[in-house]
């Protein structure tokens, strides 16, 4: 039997992906510019002074990309972890869903 957190991020990528035929018609990057880039930077490396101050993760890091699977990053976006904002509320599960997309493109080797 799996335990509480695992089942939830089973559930939680198979929802993601399930619903990766809505992503289609929104613009991760583009809600990435909006969102994210005023404390996580344009290539996800958070130099910015925002992400200095904020302590922002850097999203570009191999290391941290292989450490956090889809469902955690989802869960950052929807819960928001330290300083950063929570938008379950604010954006659809497709816009969710592609702003972890569009944070996987930023991973640097």
């Amino acid at each position: 039997m799996l335990n509480k957190p695992t089942l939830l991020g089973v559930l939680a990528a198979l929802t993601l992906f399930g619903s990766l035929p809505a992503q289609a018609d929104v613009d991760g990057q583009q809600l990435y510019r909006q969102h994210c880039v005023k404390c996580h930077a344009e290539d996800g490396r958070a130099n910015t002074m925002r992400g200095w101050l904020f302590f922002a993760q850097n999203l570009s890091k191999a290391k941290w990309q292989d450490n956090n699977s889809d469902a955690d990053i989802l869960n950052a976006i929807q819960e928001g972890p330290g300083a950063m904002p929570g938008y379950a509320d604010t954006l659809s599960e497709a816009e969710q869903l592609a702003l972890v997309k569009a944070v996987r493109d930023l991973r640097k080797p």
